[in-house]
């Protein structure tokens, strides 16, 4: 029975509830009108294709070194499977009744980019044709953010500098996850993709420099939140190995709950 701290990261929980975090600080701060149904819809979603990810993941061949959400899945892929149907049944209802159209057609982005994603990686040769973590950061910077540029008209500019920085703390989220499991689960074998590649190689370097600039802008809280994010995940990329893989695993995703220091 694994730990009950690490079940919130077997069940995938983890990306939708820091994606509804950020939308909640991303509300409050710039003042920006969002609605229920547009925070259940992007929890549910994020929820739905973090499963189907890892569902498909299951797919493949087990290996003697693999991290603890892919072990999980391939035991319980039935569950999973039933699940997932359930999430997109949810989330299509609430789009269908709920949701304005603008939202929905402005979704139809990040929905494609997901589409792509899931069938590169799964179908057409997985790392070698997509940098994994460019995709996924920008589909999260998206989904996170498609409701306030939708709601309001100014807001696409206005939001554009916050929404790079959250884009770069999401890759440094997932830089530092893929830095761990080369290094640790795949005997040293690098990313194929040369982007991924950079990112993870130079990590120690830009994600610290990245922390120092949104904290040097310490009065926003959106920056701060972003800068204290980015401090700590870069203090766990140093601390490496004196830490257990899967204690640090669910601690580069709870660095990500900044949000929660500001919001009431």
């Amino acid at each position: 029975m694994p730990p009950l701290w690490l079940w919130p990261n077997l069940l995938s929980l983890d990306a939708p509830l820091i994606a509804v975090l950020w939308q909640d600080l991303l509300a409050w701060r710039y003042q920006v009108p969002l609605h229920p149904p547009a925070r259940i819809a992007l929890f549910l979603t994020v929820w739905a294709i973090y499963i189907a990810d890892r569902v498909l993941d299951a797919r493949r061949p087990p290996t003697a070194f693999e991290p603890a959400r892919h072990r999980f899945y391939r035991r319980h892929r039935r569950f999973a499977v039933a699940l997932l149907g359930v999430l997109l049944a949810a989330t299509g209802a609430i789009a269908a009744l709920w949701l304005r159209p603008a939202v929905l057609r402005n979704g139809l982005v990040p929905l494609a980019a997901v589409a792509v994603y899931l069938a590169a990686v799964h179908l057409g040769g997985g790392s070698r044709q997509v940098a994994k973590e460019w995709v996924v950061a920008f589909v999260f910077t998206t989904g996170t953010f498609l409701a306030a540029w939708t709601n309001d008209a100014a807001s696409p500019l206005t939001l554009l500098a916050p929404a790079a920085a959250f884009f770069v703390l999401c890759l440094g989220n997932l830089a530092a996850i893929e830095k761990w499991e080369w290094e640790e689960l795949r005997h040293g074998a690098e990313p194929a993709h040369p982007a991924t590649r950079a990112l993870v190689r130079t990590l120690r370097w830009w994600l610290p420099v990245f922390a120092a600039a949104a904290l040097a802008r310490a009065r926003d809280p959106w920056y701060l939140a972003i800068g204290l994010a980015a401090a700590a995940i870069a203090a766990l990329v140093y601390a490496g190995r004196r830490i257990a893989p899967e204690t640090r695993r669910v601690l580069v995703d709870a660095a990500l709950l900044t949000p929660l220091m500001f919001l009431r």
